[in-house]
C-alpha cells in the first residue's frame, strides 16, 4: 500500500496592478497553469490598484482563471499598501508577491518553494523569506576595476579567495543596496526585488509601513532584524511573463 502524498503548504500569489490591462491579460493565465500543477492549495490575488485603464475589464474577462482573487482600491496607494490589502485576505501558510513589470515567469517560482521548505542543518529552523533575483547586465567599466583590485589585494595579503561580483543592476540600484546593507544590515544582491516568498505568519509579525516600492526594502530588513533565515534564488530574465506555464 503506497503512502500518501505529504501536505504542501498551500500558496498565496499576489499581484498588485495599477493601469496593468495589457500586462494582466498574458499574466493571469500563465499564473493559472501554473497554480493548477503545483499539487498544493492556492490562490491568486490581484489588487487592482485604482487603475483608470482596463485593468478592471482584464480582470472581468479573466473571471474564470483558475484560484483568482480580486481586491481592489478606489485610489492609486501604491505597492506596499496594495501587500497590506491582501496579507489581510490571504489564506494560506506561503505569500508570494509577483510585481506585474518584473522580469520573471511564474514557473519561476517552484525553485522557491523548494528552497523555502528546506530545513537548515544548524538553526534546525526553515526560511521566512526566499527572494528571486534578477539576471544581472554587463558591469560596467568604472564599477568593475575598484572591486577586482579590491578582491585581489586581499587575495594577496590575506589569502582570501577571490569570488563572483554581485549582479548588476545599474547605478540607481547599486546605490540603493549600498544603502540597504549599510543602514539595515540586508545581506542580498537584489533587494528591490519584485519576486519574494515570505512565510504568511511572519509578515503578519509586524505592520507593513511603507506605501511606494520602499516595501521591498523595508521587509527584508525586518527579516535580517529578526535573523531570521532568508536565501537568494536566481531566476530566468524574460520581459514576456507569460512564455512560460508548465
Amino acid at each position: 500500500m503506497s503512502k500518501p502524498a505529504p501536505q504542501r503548504d498551500g500558496l498565496t500569489v499576489v499581484i498588485p496592478a495599477h493601469n496593468a490591462a495589457d500586462a494582466l491579460d498574458k499574466v493571469l493565465p500563465a499564473w493559472g497553469n501554473v497554480l493548477h500543477n503545483l499539487n498544493r492549495p492556492a490562490e491568486l490575488i490581484v489588487v487592482n490598484d485604482g487603475s483608470t485603464d482596463g485593468t478592471a475589464a482584464v480582470l472581468q474577462k479573466r473571471a474564470s482563471t483558475p484560484h483568482l482573487r480580486v481586491l481592489a482600491h478606489d485610489t492609486h496607494k501604491g505597492f506596499g499598501a496594495c501587500l497590506r490589502t491582501a496579507l489581510a485576505e490571504a489564506a494560506h501558510p506561503l505569500f508570494l508577491y509577483a510585481g506585474i513589470n518584473y522580469p520573471y515567469t511564474p514557473t519561476d517560482v517552484r525553485p522557491m518553494l523548494e528552497r523555502i521548505e528546506l530545513r537548515d542543518e544548524v538553526f534546525g529552523k526553515q526560511p521566512d523569506l526566499i527572494s528571486g533575483a534578477r539576471a544581472g547586465q554587463p558591469r560596467p567599466f568604472l564599477a568593475s576595476v575598484p572591486g577586482t583590485a579590491w578582491q585581489y589585494f586581499w587575495r594577496v595579503f590575506a589569502g582570501l579567495p577571490t569570488t563572483d561580483p554581485m549582479p548588476w543592476y545599474g547605478w540607481g540600484e547599486w546605490w540603493r543596496r549600498k544603502r540597504a546593507g549599510w543602514v539595515y544590515g540586508v545581506p542580498l544582491a537584489d533587494v528591490n526585488s519584485a519576486f519574494k516568498l515570505y512565510r504568511t505568519a511572519f509578515l503578519k509579525r509586524f505592520p507593513i509601513q511603507s506605501d511606494g516600492d520602499f516595501v521591498h526594502t523595508e521587509l527584508v530588513a525586518k527579516a535580517t532584524f529578526l535573523t531570521s533565515i532568508m536565501d537568494e534564488v536566481p531566476h530566468s530574465f524574460s520581459q514576456d511573463i507569460s512564455q512560460q506555464t508548465a
